[in-house]
């Protein structure tokens, strides 16, 4: 990630103390000694107004209870502050969802009270979130690995534009930071710590480094294998929260799972007829004079400017659709039915017939279809993906964000 903020010291502890890195806490680099390992780091889920338990889900991807009474010291680094000795003394109360936490470790581990707790405010990990988005839309990569060098510990990565396909080499030191996302994530606040072993020959992967033409020297790699299909539902197991998708393109059959992470759409009647209507427009449009189109393609240029938009535009294209097609009603696996045209997102860990569903879209079939074909990058120049979202409907591995 770049930069690291070193937690100097801790008075009540006479274990090493790993470090905070935009907003994450790490182990110190050369070794981990095994005190340290025991360590728990990760964001609070929940509290316990009454006894003042916490629930943390590790950087692992466990969610773990932790124990504390009357004797249990909180801390807190201020935004900004990068020594332990800034923290300030603060109480259980002042624990909130949201907030990043290291318990170190203790003799009893997490069957008795944690001696001390240090938390990072939510306020701090939202600042170190924007700096690390900065920094992969300027130096990230998203492509899909094409082969693999365990010796030298290398990738081959094809990653597409505009001007089509083009191969990065991707140099990878010691010090990179490996994760892998979660299954039916697609967010890489999720993806859980991995290793150079994980990453497998198709996966989809996210590269921050600096490049030099065409090659990468990594600093971090997101990876995963991300299944995106689309057909109709042949059966609904609500129990276990299963569907099965004859996929339109392979004609397979596909088991989906639908976990605690996947989202459930339905395309709305109304909003399925002004997507029509917008395709007729731009049909109809065609028709006129190239001028004509210029000129209007022009007006929307100024006034996008004018409204101090047009660089926004740039850096996060296909925001505008992410937006509308997240603001589509959510729905339950019950509302589902035999026969439903879907376009899902998800994960495939194990092989191309079970997928963990990241999202699910449902609706018009028609309008379903025609994001099929986005997401294949038909009719567009060096088979971009269409900008969609990531869980939305398949559009590459989304924005770095939280």
């Amino acid at each position: 990630m770049g930069k690291f903020i070193t937690i100097i010291a801790l008075a009540a502890m006479s274990v090493l103390v790993p470090a905070v890195s935009n907003g994450q806490i790490s182990p110190p680099a050369g070794g981990v000694s095994r005190s340290v390992q025991q360590h728990l780091i990760g964001e609070v889920t929940a509290t316990d107004q009454t006894t003042g338990k916490l629930t943390v889900k590790t950087d692992a991807g466990s969610s773990v209870v932790v124990l504390v009474d009357e004797r249990t010291v909180y801390r807190r680094l201020p935004p900004g502050q990068t020594s332990i000795e800034k923290a300030e003394g603060i109480t259980r109360a002042d624990v909130r969802v949201g907030d990043r936490v290291l318990v170190p470790a203790s003799a009893g581990g997490l069957q008795t009270a944690a001696r001390q707790i240090i938390v990072m405010a939510r306020e701090a990990i939202a600042a170190r979130r924007a700096e690390e988005r900065e920094d992969w839309r300027a130096r990230g990569a998203n492509g899909r690995v094409v082969s693999i060098d365990a010796a030298q510990k290398r990738l081959t990565v094809e990653v597409r534009s505009r001007e089509g396909a083009e191969t990065l080499n991707v140099l990878i030191p010691d010090s990179v930071r490996f994760r892998r996302y979660a299954p039916g994530s697609l967010r890489p606040a999720d993806a859980v710590q991995s290793s150079f072993a994980d990453i497998r020959v198709g996966d989809q992967v996210r590269i921050l480094g600096n490049r030099d033409g065409s090659q990468v020297t990594a600093e971090e790699i997101i990876s995963g294998r991300i299944a995106r299909l689309s057909g109709v539902v042949e059966a609904l197991d609500a129990a276990r929260l299963e569907v099965t998708v004859k996929d339109n393109r392979t004609g397979r059959t596909v088991t989906v799972a639908l976990g605690a992470n996947a989202t459930l759409r339905r395309i709305p009647a109304e909003f399925a007829e002004r997507l029509r209507q917008r395709g007729e427009g731009r049909r109809a449009g065609g028709a006129q004079s190239d001028a004509q189109a210029g000129e209007r393609r022009r007006q929307r240029r100024d006034r996008a400017t004018q409204d101090g938009q047009s660089g926004e535009r740039q850096r996060t294209g296909g925001r505008g659709q992410q937006a509308m097609l997240e603001n589509l009603p959510p729905i339950t696996i019950a509302e589902l039915k035999k026969g439903d045209a879907v376009i899902i997102t998800g994960t495939s860990e194990t092989d191309d017939a079970h997928v963990t569903a990241a999202t699910l879209i449902t609706g018009d079939a028609e309008v379903i279809q025609r994001m099929q074909r986005f997401q294949r990058g038909e009719g567009r120049r060096g088979n971009m993906s269409p900008g969609l979202p990531s869980g939305v409907a398949g559009g590459g591995t989304g924005d770095p964000e939280p």
